[in-house]
């Protein structure tokens, strides 16, 4: 009896081994499944917003060309506010960017972006939406569409010889209402009556985020 005992116990403990090792075998492929997946959905998150801002990013890009159509005349060359363009007329644009039709979006040259960045961001704001005056439109607000419309404002800056310079501030969402880019360009117009104008620089915005915060 006492030599089937000690034969006995060994054994015991080498199973108890066992199913120990394999429990912490499979606990640290657990864990590791784990990890591997809390990579790859934040991999995926990170894609995802990537997208989204290049999206964004695109949409405020089409509103910079869009307003680039509206200083040449847009959908109406012979209109009040193509005439205030042509001429650099300086009642048009107004210091808080609220002259009213016609001249909606058209503002005095200001230092402070985050001014600009407040009224992009308004809803409500004096902002131009993309094709308000070039009679061009664009799908939105389904599936991978942007949330909504692009918009844009144009500032009067001091003129470049004889030239009138303009500088546009774009504003682009993504298909999320959060996401948002803004660009920033100068248009050079010559004063030569039937003449085109051309964009002279373009930079995105940084620190979108901060600046329309304060609104």
């Amino acid at each position: 009896m006492g030599a089937s005992m000690l034969s006995f116990t060994p054994r015991t403990h080498e199973r108890g081994a066992a199913l120990l090792t394999a429990m912490v075998l499979m606990l640290a492929v657990l864990m590791t499944g784990l990890a591997g997946a809390r990579t790859a959905l934040y991999g995926a998150r990170a894609a995802a917003h990537e997208r989204d801002r290049l999206l964004a990013l695109q949409m405020a890009e089409a509103a910079l060309a869009d307003a680039e159509r509206d200083i040449e005349g847009g959908d109406d060359p012979a209109s009040a506010r193509a005439a205030a363009f042509a001429s650099g007329l300086a009642s048009a644009f107004a210091q808080d960017c609220t002259g009213g039709r016609p001249y909606d979006g058209l503002c005095d040259a200001e230092d402070d972006a985050g001014e600009h960045a407040q009224r992009l961001a308004d809803d409500e704001g004096p902002a131009v939406r993309f094709g308000t005056f070039t009679g061009r439109s664009m799908p939105e607000g389904e599936g991978g569409l942007p949330f909504e419309a692009p918009r844009y404002l144009v500032e009067r800056m001091p003129p470049a010889g004889a030239d009138h310079l303009y500088r546009v501030t774009a504003l682009g969402t993504g298909a999320m209402p959060a996401t948002r880019a803004a660009v920033q360009a100068y248009y050079r117009k010559p004063a030569t009556a039937g003449t085109r104008g051309r964009r002279v620089g373009w930079r995105e915005i940084g620190n979108w985020a901060e600046m329309a915060a304060s609104e």
